[in-house]
């Protein structure tokens, strides 16, 4: 099973739901690998780069939390927003 990042924004959509992204690529065979990268600086500094670029500069909101989701997660939250381009809302 794949691993995904998932990063939960501090702002809300008008329907209640979060802001948030998940990170497509990397993915990992396991949760440690993901959780791993959670706490490594340089990851983070991967992960805020691609997200300021996805967000031309400026995110929903601040980052509130972070985490680690297998694929079946994933394929709910995208099978609830399928039309999502930049992330999704939880």
């Amino acid at each position: 099973m794949k691993w995904f990042v998932l990063i939960m924004f501090l702002s809300f959509n008008e329907d209640g739901s979060m802001d948030s992204f998940v990170f497509t690529e990397p993915n990992f065979n396991d949760e440690a690998s993901c959780r791993a990268t959670l706490t490594d600086m340089i990851e983070i500094n991967k992960y805020v780069y691609i997200m300021m670029q996805k967000y031309n500069g400026v995110l929903p909101g601040p980052v509130h939390k972070v985490n680690c989701i297998d694929e079946n997660a994933v394929e709910n939250l995208l099978r609830i927003q399928p039309n999502a381009s930049k992330g999704v809302s939880l």
